[in-house]
């Protein structure tokens, strides 16, 4: 089976989930393709995994001429690969990539990792409901990262529901972790609780939020320090919230992180104030850890982190709400223990690599057996 898949440039969650998926294909035995705009070391990463990586990068908005030119640039790559199935991840891969493959007659594969209309105008969003409508009825098969997901595509979209297969991304593999280290790194002591996010910084993320909560907290807690891993466009902005907050000698801001892993273990909390979600992917990797979790009740979150029992589920945007849950969490340690217990407990009876691999070799192999 040969098949294509495409992505947009990306960071976080989707981009761990395109690599892991296509190296897990690929070693079981798939001829794979990656259509994507990653950094040179990803590429050759991907490429030593036996992945064939064809540079390509288009907008994130919507550009009516660029596009035009993208997809035909992919007709011709799709002409020229001859794969039996074309994969695309996220909303505008989804957009391009469906529109190429159906002009070569490909059979598609769409990958729902957001909510696709969160955020976006009245217009705008009913011109993205008719086109996953009218493409979705041509779509052969489409995976959703949660249950929530799969719900939106049916209710807003009004796609079939026997077109729609869930599949959790996979937790990464990763080794424990140095905690010491990297609280050294950025100056946090032994004794000092550290309440850690990780998530790029862009609005519909709520770090805003979370600056907004945490100043109650710190006032009071100088034992206590936020620590925010991520860049995005939004960083300098949240650093002159912190020091208008007067809590900026206790908030870290790492910018870009690589070895995540390290900072998971560097954590006590772990809070997510996102306002939407797909999936929450990062809730998971710190749930597998051990941390308690303090998440907005959006999307697939609540499908994992289940209330007063492995965690905190919080209204997003309530900026009170995530004040009192930090509180009570930093007011009862046992409490706390037993949450990240609880959390690791949980997360451990599923999302493994190979699940995620093998399902998707399933819709694959159900696609590729379509007549």
């Amino acid at each position: 089976m040969r098949v294509i898949e495409i992505i947009r440039d990306a960071e976080g969650g989707m981009k761990t989930h395109f690599t892991t998926l296509t190296k897990g294909l690929a070693e079981q035995g798939i001829d794979v393709t990656a259509i994507c705009n990653f950094e040179e070391r990803c590429k050759k990463d991907l490429e030593a995994a036996g992945i064939r990586v064809i540079s390509f990068s288009f907008h994130k908005t919507i550009r009516p001429l660029s596009d035009c030119i993208a997809i035909f640039k992919l007709v011709s790559i799709i002409r020229k690969m001859k794969p039996d199935i074309v994969h695309c991840h996220g909303f505008k891969a989804g957009l391009l990539g469906r529109l190429a493959g159906r002009i070569t007659g490909a059979k598609l594969l769409y990958t729902v990792h957001n909510f696709v209309t969160y955020g976006r105008g009245i217009c705008t969003s009913l011109l993205i409901r008719y086109f996953e409508s009218w493409m979705g009825s041509r779509t052969h098969g489409i995976i959703c990262v949660s249950r929530a997901l799969k719900k939106s595509m049916m209710e807003e979209m009004g796609l079939d529901e026997m077109k729609l297969f869930v599949i959790y991304n996979s937790i990464p593999d990763w080794p424990a972790g140095n905690r010491r280290v990297t609280r050294k790194i950025h100056c946090i002591e032994g004794n000092h609780i550290l309440i850690g996010t990780a998530a790029r910084l862009i609005p519909s993320k709520g770090i805003e939020i979370l600056l907004r909560a945490a100043s109650g907290i710190l006032s009071v807690y100088p034992h206590v320090r936020l620590l925010i891993a991520g860049s995005g466009p939004q960083e300098s902005g949240l650093k002159e919230l912190a020091r208008i907050l007067g809590v900026e000698a206790q908030v870290v801001f790492t910018g870009r992180v690589s070895d995540m892993h390290n900072y998971y273990a560097a954590f006590d909390i772990f809070v997510l104030p996102t306002l939407t979600e797909g999936l929450g992917i990062t809730v998971l990797e710190a749930m597998s850890f051990g941390l308690p979790v303090i998440a907005s009740s959006v999307g697939g979150i609540p499908e994992f982190v289940i209330h007063k029992k492995n965690g905190i589920l919080v209204q997003p945007g309530n900026v009170f709400e995530l004040r009192t849950a930090l509180q009570f969490l930093l007011d009862n340690p046992i409490k706390t223990r037993y949450y990240g217990y609880q959390a690791k407990t949980d997360i451990q009876k599923g999302l493994t690599r190979d699940q995620m691999i093998e399902q998707t070799v399933s819709v694959l192999n159900t696609i590729y057996h379509l007549s």
